[in-house]
C-alpha cells in the first residue's frame, strides 16, 4: 500500500467520523493498546506528536480521534517497512500543524478554562492539606490548634502565579515536544517554569500567614468547604475546556 503525506492528511480528517460513537476514555484505551505494536522508532515519533498535539487548543473528543488514525496509519504503514517520516514526511512538527488548522479549536472560554482548572486544582490541594493536617493535630496532639490559616490576598496572588505558570508550562511543553529529548537545557527550562511558580505560591501563602491582619482563621468544616468548593470548580472548568 502506498502512502503520501496528503493522502495520508485527507484520510485521517475523513476517517476519523468513524470513532464519533466511542467516548475520549474509550479512545485513550484504545490508543494506549495500539501504541504497544509500534516500532521502537514509530513509537518515538508518535510520541513527539502526541505531546506536540495534546497542548494544543484542539477539543480532547477531536483529538483523541486525530491521534488514533495517526496510529492506524502507522501500523499500516509499518507493515510495509515504512516509518513516520515516510508517509508524514520528514518535518512532522508541520504536519501536525496542517492536521490542527484544519481541526475544530478552542473558543477563548474553553481556553481559558484549561488554566482555571489547573490552577482550581493546585489550590483545592493546598488547601485540603491544611485542613487534614489541622483536623490530625486536633485529634492527636495535645497541640490546641487555632484554625487553618487563610488568606483571601495570598490566595488571589497564589492563583495568579499559578495560572502563569500553568501557561508557560502548556506553551513550552507545546514548543520543545519534538526535541525535548534529546535538550537537557529544554528539560531545564520545563522543570524550572513548574517549579518556580509552585515554590513562589508556597512562599506567598506562608508570607500572608504571618500577618495577623492579611489571614482568617477557618474551622475545620469551613476549611473542607473551601477545598469542596475549588474542587468543584476544577470540575466544571475541566468538563467546560474539553481538555
Amino acid at each position: 500500500m502506498h502512502y503520501t503525506k496528503s493522502s495520508s492528511k485527507k484520510n485521517i480528517l475523513t476517517l476519523k467520523r468513524s470513532n464519533d460513537t466511542m467516548t475520549e476514555k474509550e479512545m485513550v484505551k484504545l490508543n494506549n493498546e495500539k501504541r504497544k505494536l509500534l516500532t521502537a522508532e514509530n513509537e518515538a515519533a508518535y510520541g513527539d506528536m502526541l505531546i506536540y498535539l495534546r497542548f494544543t487548543n484542539v477539543p480532547q473528543k477531536q483529538m483523541e480521534e486525530l491521534l488514533l488514525e495517526i496510529l492506524d496509519h502507522l501500523l499500516e504503514a509499518q507493515e510495509d517497512g515504512k516509518n513516520a517520516h515516510d508517509i508524514f514526511g520528514k518535518d512532522l512538527k508541520t504536519y501536525c500543524d496542517e492536521l490542527i488548522s484544519s481541526s475544530e479549536h478552542q473558543n477563548t472560554l474553553q481556553q481559558t478554562a484549561v488554566i482555571g482548572f489547573a490552577v482550581s486544582l493546585l489550590l483545592a490541594i493546598q488547601i485540603g492539606y491544611d485542613t487534614f493536617a489541622t483536623l490530625m493535630q486536633k485529634l492527636f496532639s495535645d497541640t490546641n490548634a487555632s484554625g487553618i490559616p487563610f488568606s483571601i490576598p495570598g490566595t488571589i496572588l497564589s492563583a495568579i502565579v499559578l495560572a502563569i505558570g500553568a501557561f508557560i508550562t502548556f506553551s513550552l511543553f507545546r514548543r520543545f515536544s519534538f526535541t525535548i529529548l534529546v535538550s537537557w537545557k529544554q528539560k531545564a527550562i520545563l522543570l524550572l517554569s513548574v517549579f518556580v511558580p509552585f515554590i513562589l505560591s508556597v512562599f506567598l501563602n506562608v508570607f500572608f500567614k504571618t500577618k495577623p491582619y492579611l489571614f482568617y482563621n477557618l474551622s475545620i468544616w469551613q476549611g473542607a468547604l473551601v477545598t469542596l468548593s475549588f474542587y468543584i470548580l476544577y470540575k466544571f472548568l475541566y468538563k467546560t475546556s474539553k481538555f
